[in-house]
């Protein structure tokens, strides 16, 4: 009888938290039920960056596009339609110009003015020839690059003057076999300060990095992913200094939801496996409002708790995200991506 007792109870907590999930999943997927999707071009592409500024979207595509979509007309056009590019990965916004980030057999900086083709920025040293760039940031003149190793050292550059030339970072930093960038998103990488730059590698081993002394030295974290090609971080977000939050897990098993997050209180030196784990592997995460989202290809999640535990927001099949003040902007397949309401904490 007492065996039957516990396992009512068993079963009760297990139906309980079931309920518990499909009712915050449904609180929000009835909410943003209507969300509407900008379907940015017919082409057979996808996006694995997004960037909103002053009503406009941006989305560098698998296919070398870069599209402008107007959000108040849903106009929509190739900015670089007479330029041929392999895909390009990253976008950043700063001093005026828009710069996307190609990646493949050699480094490439698309620069624009959001209107059309300005130049590329290529250094004449040949240092990005036969490097796969995985990702950029900036934050004011200062702008952080990195790329999977050569050699077994990993590509790293830093720029001072708005990424218009760059320089090799200081350090040689050494890969393990197997350990590479993830170019999911363009959110592998971030720019604290102009000196502190932090990225994440995964593959065979998965490890976080941090200088701050922009480039000449560097600490490192082993991130416990499973080892494999396809599983380890895939993207960092710092809320600040100290706190922050890395997602990943496998892209070939992408339901897997065992250690796809991990959580910092103290600038990265120790990271803490989250209590509650998004719904499965997660290529992007992004930080708004006191409110962390990440998405995947089985949905988007969402955190308050700077990461500890995470809660469904929308399912569906997601790359990249950005927000402004009101929204919350994802790339999906075929072109397109889709609008939700932002969470507020009011």
């Amino acid at each position: 009888m007492q065996n039957l007792i516990n396992a009512l109870k068993a079963l009760s907590l297990l139906f309980l938290f079931v309920y518990n999930v499909h009712s915050q999943e449904n609180k929000y997927t009835k909410r943003n039920k209507s969300a509407k999707i900008i379907q940015y071009t017919a082409e057979k592409c996808y996006s694995r960056s997004i960037l909103i500024k002053d009503n406009t979207v941006y989305t560098a595509n698998s296919n070398g596009t870069l599209y402008a979509t107007n959000i108040k007309s849903g106009y929509s056009y190739n900015i670089l339609a007479s330029k041929k590019y392999e895909e390009l990965r990253d976008l950043a916004y700063c001093n005026g110009f828009l710069t996307a980030m190609q990646s493949g057999t050699n480094g490439v900086l698309v620069q624009t003015d959001g209107r059309e083709f300005i130049k590329n920025i290529q250094p004449e040293n040949g240092m990005w020839k036969k490097k796969f760039l995985d990702g950029m940031d900036f934050k004011d003149s200062i702008g952080f690059l990195m790329g999977d190793p050569v050699d077994s050292i990993f590509s790293l550059f830093k720029s001072n003057d708005f990424g218009q030339t760059w320089q090799k970072c200081d350090a040689n930093l050494k890969a393990f076999d197997g350990e590479a960038g993830f170019a999911a998103s363009g959110t592998n990488v971030q720019v604290l300060n102009d000196s502190t730059f932090v990225f994440i590698s995964g593959g065979k081993k998965s490890r976080f990095f941090r200088t701050n002394d922009a480039g000449k030295t560097w600490a490192s974290t082993s991130l416990p992913y499973m080892t494999s090609e396809s599983n380890g971080a895939f993207s960092i977000c710092m809320i600040n200094d100290r706190e922050g939050v890395v997602v990943g897990g496998d892209y070939k098993n992408p339901d897997l939801c065992l250690n796809t997050c991990f959580f910092t209180d103290d600038g990265g030196r120790f990271w803490m496996n989250a209590k509650t784990q998004t719904r499965g592997y997660r290529s992007c995460t992004i930080y708004k409002n006191g409110v962390l989202y990440a998405c995947g290809s089985n949905g988007i999640d969402f955190s308050t708790d700077k990461g500890e535990n995470w809660k469904p927001f929308m399912n569906g099949t997601f790359m990249a995200m950005c927000t402004d003040n009101q929204y919350l902007y994802a790339t999906m397949p075929n072109g397109s991506f889709q609008i939700f309401e932002l969470i507020s904490r009011k």
